[in-house]
C-alpha cells in the first residue's frame, strides 16, 4: 500500500508548494536611492492537501556594519506574505528596535542590498502521515532579473544580474531545533548564474536547494537558505570587454518567482 502511494506521488513531476516573489534591488557603487523600491505579488499556495506551511516566513538581513534587520512576514488569507514584525539591531549604538505596527502594508522585498551583505530566509513546512519516508526536493524556480549589455568584439551580448547573486543552503531544523539526518549545510556559495563574455545569458534560471527525506517524527521542518550579493563575476565580465563601463548594475532587480517541492 505504501509503495502504491509512493508511486502515485512520485509520478508528479513538480509540485508547487510555495509561491512568493522575492525581490532584491542592486544599488551599484554603494549608492542608496530611497525612490527606488522593490515590489511584487507575494503569495503562498499548496497544490497538494498533504503539504502544509507554517504561517510565517522570516528574512534576516546582515549589513556590512554589523547591523541586522529581521523581518517576519505572515501569510494572509489570500496567500500573500505581509510584513508584521521588524526587529532592527543598530551596531553603532548597540540598540534593538522592535516594530509591530506599520503605516502601510508591506510585502516581501529587500531593497538597497550592498555587495557583501546577505539575507537568511527561513520557511517552515510539514506533511501528513502518508508522506512518511518520501524523498523530496526543494527548488527555486522562475528566477528572473533585469538585463544589461556588454560589448565583446563589436557584439553586444545580453547578461542578467542573477550573476551578481549567489546562494547557500544553511540549515534544516525540526521543532526542537535539532538537525535531522541526511542534511549537511553547504560549505560554499553557488552562483545563480555564470557569465560568459561571448554568450547571451539564459533569461530565466532555477536552482536546487535541498534534497531530503520526510519522516513523520519531524512533525515540522524549518529550512534556511542564504542569498548574498557579490560583484566578483560582474567585474570579471566587464574587464574582458574593450569598452569602458560605468554603473551598469545600478537600480537593477533580481526576483525569485517560486519556491516549490517535488517528490
Amino acid at each position: 500500500m505504501k509503495n502504491t502511494r509512493f508511486n502515485l506521488i512520485s509520478s508528479i513531476i513538480s509540485m508547487l508548494i510555495c509561491l512568493f516573489l522575492l525581490v532584491f534591488v542592486i544599488f551599484a557603487w554603494y549608492t542608496a536611492n530611497d525612490t527606488v523600491k522593490a515590489t511584487g505579488i507575494t503569495g503562498m499556495t499548496a497544490s497538494e492537501d498533504c503539504i502544509h506551511f507554517k504561517d510565517t516566513v522570516t528574512a534576516k538581513r546582515y549589513g556590512l556594519s554589523g547591523s541586522t534587520e529581521e523581518n517576519t512576514y505572515t501569510k494572509q488569507s489570500d496567500g500573500s506574505l505581509l510584513l508584521t514584525k521588524q526587529v532592527i539591531y543598530d551596531a553603532s549604538t548597540g540598540t534593538i528596535t522592535t516594530i509591530t505596527t506599520f503605516e502601510e502594508d508591506t510585502y516581501f522585498s529587500i531593497t538597497e542590498l550592498l555587495p557583501g551583505e546577505y539575507v537568511d530566509i527561513t520557511l517552515g513546512y510539514y506533511m501528513d502521515s502518508q508522506c512518511d519516508g518520501y524523498n523530496y526536493n526543494l527548488k527555486l524556480k522562475n528566477i528572473i532579473a533585469d538585463s544589461f549589455k556588454v560589448d565583446y568584439n563589436g557584439v553586444d551580448y545580453t547578461h542578467y544580474v542573477t550573476g551578481a547573486f549567489k546562494y547557500k543552503s544553511m540549515s534544516l531544523k525540526d521543532g526542537e531545533g535539532e538537525t535531522p539526518a541526511n542534511f549537511t549545510p553547504a560549505s560554499d556559495f553557488t552562483w545563480f548564474s555564470s557569465y560568459n563574455i561571448s554568450q547571451n545569458d539564459p533569461e530565466t534560471v532555477e536552482v536546487d536547494l535541498l534534497h531530503h527525506t520526510w519522516l513523520n517524527s519531524y512533525e515540522a521542518l524549518y529550512y534556511t537558505f542564504r542569498i548574498s550579493e557579490d560583484f566578483t563575476q560582474y567585474y570579471q565580465l566587464i574587464g574582458q570587454s574593450t569598452v569602458s563601463y560605468g554603473n551598469l548594475l545600478s537600480r537593477k532587480r533580481f526576483r525569485i518567482g517560486s519556491v516549490y517541492l517535488m517528490f
